[in-house]
């Protein structure tokens, strides 16, 4: 899990899921990996959650928040839906480096 204060380098925009605080952490540690290896897309597994996390743009502008948009498709026991969110460039590199830790 993230630190508390690494908190605030990331918005959901979208999600039309219940997901829990570790889901949504798990989210944007992929998006992390995704975005420092240049993939186009990264495949989950946490069982009874999975999907998939896509970068969906390069940066998006959103108030004061500036930030690389992600778009996960994301498959639950009993439903399913697309979860947005932005991550600002500090909490990528946060992320991935606590990615490099493990």
């Amino acid at each position: 899990m993230m630190p508390p204060a690494m908190r605030w380098g990331f918005i959901f925009l979208a999600c039309p899921l219940p997901l829990t605080e570790d889901q949504k952490e798990g989210l944007v540690l992929c998006a992390a990996r995704a975005y420092f290896e240049e993939l186009d897309a990264l495949p989950f597994n946490w069982g009874a959650c999975r999907g998939e996390v896509r970068p969906a743009s390069d940066t998006v502008l959103l108030g004061t928040f500036y930030g690389q948009r992600f778009t996960a498709e994301v498959h639950l026991p009993d439903r399913s839906g697309t979860v947005d969110f932005l991550v600002t460039e500090a909490q990528l590199r946060a992320a991935h480096a606590e990615i490099a830790e493990a």
